[in-house]
């Protein structure tokens, strides 16, 4: 009899890291003392999410996956910028 293990590679255990600290995250996005450290906690949040979509990619070689991670980054990081523009002219602090 073969015993299956849960956690089978390493890249496994990552993934279960990375998702554990999202959770995490998300009492900065709640509780966050300010408006730019909520951004933050999501971007965070976000950007540890296309980790996961890449690790996932890799598992289950399925690649096309790599294409949504691509858009997910570009989209976060022009999120980003657009917030931090927002608040350089002075909004909700």
């Amino acid at each position: 009899m073969v015993k299956e293990y849960l956690l089978v590679s390493p890249f496994e255990l990552v993934m279960f890291i990375v998702l554990f600290t999202s959770i995490i995250l998300i009492y900065r996005v709640i509780f966050g003392p300010t408006t730019p450290d909520r951004i933050v906690g999501f971007n965070t949040i976000s950007t540890k999410i296309t980790v996961v979509i890449a690790i996932l990619a890799f598992l289950k070689n399925e690649y096309v996956l790599i294409d949504l991670a691509i858009v997910l980054l570009m989209v976060n990081a022009l999120g980003s910028l657009i917030l931090a523009k927002h608040f350089e002219r002075g909004g909700e602090k």
